[in-house]
């Protein structure tokens, strides 16, 4: 049915313009300027968007939030684009603005994709106001429902915030049988391992972490830490001094301040 009315929309603009042109030249051309002028402002929504999307990906972030928030304005513009829109900043750091996109978005109806993306961000936006409890029960409560690489990873991420290590380790193992080459995921029961004190468990796995090519700065942050407590002073400098190639976004669970203090603190011991 959704197949035959996109058709529809299409052809019969088509068959007016032909039948139009047929009957006066000049009246035709003037149909077909009104309808692209028509077209191409319905179409700007997802133009921004689309230019967001490419900037966020080349990671030119506040390209790509000049141009989602162009999106984001306009009357049309639809709950997918809200929700990619809250992501970014919450990244950024723009708390309010990313709740308030989040509750535009709800008043949408939504897929199921999209609900799923917007309570994942919501629980993202909760952790970073403070309320770690709360955003742990919105994706436990996600979780009952489905099941992904990103709920893994974050979910298995707040365990570890919860000092539960048995929880978090319990959990990220599971994350791990789900998918054993997610990122996140062998970062999480890496660091679990971690605090646990389980440092060969710990370095077996930010080995084969390191080997996925990881982009993000606690992948190597916390290979340093791992081996700074095997006594690998200076390999653990490596690393930590890598992690600081890599963006790190309000969403990062390290700062470049932690980072730069805690490289001070080797260098100054050796």
């Amino acid at each position: 049915m959704k197949l035959i009315t996109g058709l529809l929309k299409v052809a019969i603009p088509i068959l007016v313009l032909w039948i139009l042109l047929k009957t006066n030249v000049w009246l035709g051309v003037a149909a077909f300027i009104l309808f692209i002028v028509w077209w191409g402002s319905r179409s700007l929504t997802s133009i921004y968007a689309y230019l967001g999307n490419v900037n966020y990906q080349q990671g030119k972030m506040q390209e790509a939030l000049t141009w989602l928030n162009k999106a984001a304005v306009r009357k049309d513009c639809k709950p997918q684009y809200l929700i990619g829109y809250s992501f970014l900043l919450l990244k950024l750091g723009k708390l309010e603005l990313a709740e308030e996109m989040l509750q535009r978005a709800r008043g949408f109806k939504l897929s199921r994709e999209e609900e799923m993306g917007l309570e994942s961000n919501a629980s993202l936006l909760l952790w970073k106001q403070g309320r770690l409890e709360e955003a742990t029960a919105k994706m436990e409560k996600l979780y009952e429902e489905f099941k992904n690489t990103n709920l893994y990873g974050t979910l298995g991420y707040y365990y570890i915030l919860s000092g539960d290590l048995d929880k978090a380790l319990a959990f990220n193992r599971e994350a791990y049988e789900f998918n054993e080459s997610g990122g996140v995921i062998i970062d999480n029961l890496g660091q679990t391992h971690y605090l646990r004190g389980e440092y060969e468990e710990a370095l077996a796995l930010y080995k084969k972490l390191e080997e996925l090519k990881p982009t993000f700065p606690e992948a190597y942050y916390n290979y340093g830490l791992v081996l700074e407590a095997m006594g690998q002073r200076n390999e653990a400098l490596d690393y930590m001094r890598k992690s600081l190639e890599y963006p790190i976004s309000l969403l990062s669970t390290v700062t470049r301040e932690e980072i730069e203090s805690t490289i001070s603190s080797l260098e100054a011991a050796g």
